[in-house]
């Protein structure tokens, strides 16, 4: 076995940092499946990544020769020779299309059965003409949605790629990837003035690239050392540094020769600038680290931190830059606060009258009515809420939206609403609510932490829903444009944890009549967003474990109270020893289907003729009376508990009582005692979805 290191680097234009991670990985696995699919054996492969550069190292790369078998299987034994063992016409085809006599096939036996083959032995393609293959095919397989084109014949990457590093060893395999020539010559630091870097062997990648410009390739050691740097900084200045792993990750996808610098900004925008809005600014718009205080408040000090992409000499000019920059960047957020702050927020209201929701679906004034009428409807029957606040979370909710701070920040839409309605002396619930409102606003995401900033948050969510389905913006499996999946799971995620008591067939409803839009069939636009409803609740109990099977089992019932599925769901799989309620169902549907006429459900009790029918049928009268309360407070597993006491009598039923009995009218009885354990079954789950 002949071992040697293999390099590959792909050079490319600058990469989105917000999947430069997830494009290595991908790279990484589909390399990986490639040189096993081909038998290439090897001791490890290590990658690394930076804005302009994807490169693995495959270390003890297997390169000596291999003789690879392929089998090509032929028609079954069974079929390839007739009684007395001679060959069919099947296999002398099958013997004449691989040009081999039949007394060269071998035969295959497995579990499922045996076959004639034949053992094909290729001897495999050399190291040096394989491996580029493999690198085209994987780097084509690295399925991104939004890719780049460039040069005339349609190439297409998430960025053009400019440059391509095959290195066996000391050795350049020789090869063109992306219509491009494989070289020795590495990308150098964007800043540099020497385009490229001489490589001499694969196992000096990445020192090189340190050695020459302090470049960091591997993507975790980059991240560990901005996290240090960032940390210690901070501690000069009696600072901490709040762990915000999203904007770590990114900013280490936008450098690759990181260097931590502290600058500072004007103390006075700390006063006027409410806190949330301020970290904002300086982590989101200018990808920065804010300083906090070491004590219990965790106040914001007039410093940040930034990572620049370069070791300069002259740090205090990057410095004087980067502090210019921020500043102005904060008073452009106090002059917006400022010209704001002139006008109240439910002043903004009238002013929604002029911007439109979506095209034939009103304007943002109306969909402000709609919440208004929507979370007073869900909070009918609730007297615990305050019903004041209740209706002025719903009209301020987009009042917002018409601010100037809005407009040059629109991801901070309901938090600029909150400060600006705790300004203007709104209560504080009614503040949180417009906060809430958007949340969760991905998969994953906190819930809202108040009453009402759920029930606002569900009334936004399913307004939109309502509109865009009614209108034909219904989402398909490649698109979702308006987020409306995210938005059903949404509401989900709040009814479920939050317990909150609501009716999905009745929101619905009452949500498109709000619309009042003209030639619109509402029970057909109603049954497509229920049934979008159903498949985004199977998709939430599918992502936290739950049997398939089971979900389908609940949701086959038609339910349309999403805390009621919970119930049910969480109740069948709770239950221990489930398996003999499934074989009970299993059993009496079973029966039922063989004797598929029609039957009443009455029993008529002149043809009770055993004693183990009087039995059962007292026992399931009991079980009725039992469990009446029970399934009005939709206590479940007492009732499965119940259900699991009717398993004697059942099993009696089955062992002495005859019901294919000769006469018609007994028969029809006992049928109609089955039929009733059956409905009761059905009033929690069709079981038979777990046969």
């Amino acid at each position: 076995m002949i071992k040697k290191t293999f390099l590959i680097e792909i050079g490319t234009e600058e990469l989105p940092s917000k999947i430069l991670k997830n494009i290595i990985l991908i790279f990484y696995k589909n390399f990986v499946n490639e040189l096993n699919s081909n038998n290439i054996l090897y001791k490890k492969i290590n990658y690394f990544s930076t804005p302009r550069r994807l490169a693995l190292q495959i270390i003890e790369l297997d390169t000596s020769e291999k003789i690879n078998e392929k089998i090509k299987k032929g028609p079954a034994i069974k079929h390839a020779f007739d009684k007395n063992g001679n060959p069919t016409q099947a296999a002398y085809y099958w013997a004449k299309n691989c040009k081999i006599n039949l007394n060269q096939a071998h035969r295959l036996k497995t579990q499922k059965g045996e076959w004639i083959i034949h053992r094909i032995q290729e001897k495999q393609e050399k190291i040096e003409l394989l491996i580029p293959k493999i690198i085209e095919k994987t780097l084509r397989n690295i399925s991104i949605k939004n890719t780049m084109r460039w040069e005339t014949d349609n190439l297409r990457f998430i960025r053009p790629i400019r440059n391509i590093v095959m290195l066996l060893d000391d050795k350049v395999i020789k090869s063109v990837v992306f219509n491009l020539r494989s070289n020795n010559l590495l990308y150098h630091h964007i800043s540099c003035k020497e385009e490229k870097i001489y490589i001499k062997n694969a196992i000096e990648y990445p020192s090189i690239l340190f050695k020459k410009n302090k470049i960091i390739a591997n993507y975790e050691t980059r991240k560990e050392k901005i996290k240090n740097e960032v940390k210690k900084i901070a501690k000069k200045v009696n600072g901490t540094i709040k762990t915000n792993l999203f904007l770590l990750e990114e900013i280490t996808s936008l450098v690759e020769s990181p260097k931590a610098l502290l600058a500072t900004f004007q103390n006075y925008y700390i006063d006027y600038i409410p806190k949330k809005i301020l970290i904002h600014t300086i982590e989101k718009q200018q990808k920065c680290f804010a300083i906090y205080s070491n004590n219990l408040e965790k106040k914001i000090l007039p410093y940040f931190i930034f990572v620049s992409n370069i070791n300069s000499k002259k740090n205090k000019e990057v410095v004087l830059g980067n502090e210019k920059v921020m500043n102005a960047r904060l008073s452009d957020t106090m002059f917006f606060l400022k010209k704001d702050r002139q006008t109240k927020l439910e002043n903004y209201l009238p002013y929604l009258k002029k911007v439109s929701f979506y095209n034939n679906l009103g304007t943002l004034y109306e969909k402000t009515l709609r919440l208004k009428f929507l979370i007073e409807w869900m909070s009918s029957s609730n007297n615990k809420i305050n019903k004041n606040d209740l209706t002025r979370s719903a009209i301020l909710s987009k009042c917002d939206l018409i601010t100037q701070m809005v407009g040059e920040f629109p991801e901070l839409q309901g938090t600029i609403g909150m400060y600006y309605a705790l300004e203007n002396k709104e209560s504080k619930e009614v503040a949180i609510a417009i906060q809430e409102q958007y949340l969760p606003s991905f998969s994953g995401d906190k819930l809202p932490s108040t009453p009402i900033g759920c029930l606002l948050s569900i009334s936004d969510k399913i307004d939109t829903l309502s509109g865009m389905f009614s209108i034909g913006e219904i989402p398909d499996p490649e698109k979702d444009p308006f987020g409306l999946r995210r938005a059903a799971l949404g509401i989900l995620r709040i009814i479920i944890v939050k317990k909150i008591p609501i009716d999905l067939k009745k929101l619905i409803q009452i949500s498109l009549e709000n619309y009042n839009l003209k030639n619109i069939d509402y029970s057909i636009i109603s049954k497509k967003i229920i049934k979008f409803f159903t498949s985004r609740l199977s998709f939430f109990y599918e992502k936290q474990g739950y049997n398939i099977k089971l979900i389908k089992a609940v949701l086959s019932c038609k339910l349309t109270e999403p805390l009621d599925i919970d119930k049910r769901i969480n109740a069948i799989s709770n239950l221990k020893n489930i398996e003999s309620i499934i074989l009970t169902s299993k059993r009496i549907d079973n029966i039922l289907k063989k004797n598929n006429q029609t039957i009443s459900n009455k029993i008529n009790i002149e043809w009770i003729k055993q004693i183990e029918e009087k039995n059962l049928l007292e026992k399931i009268k009991n079980f009725n009376n039992k469990t009446k309360k029970l399934f009005i407070e939709k206590k479940y597993e007492e009732i499965l508990l119940e259900i699991k006491k009717l398993e004697k009598p059942i099993d009696n039923f089955f062992d002495k009582v005859q019901i294919n009995h000769s006469n018609v009218e007994i028969k029809k009885n006992r049928l109609s005692c089955l039929i009733k354990i059956q409905k009761i079954f059905l009033k929690i789950a069709n079981f038979s979805y777990l046969y």
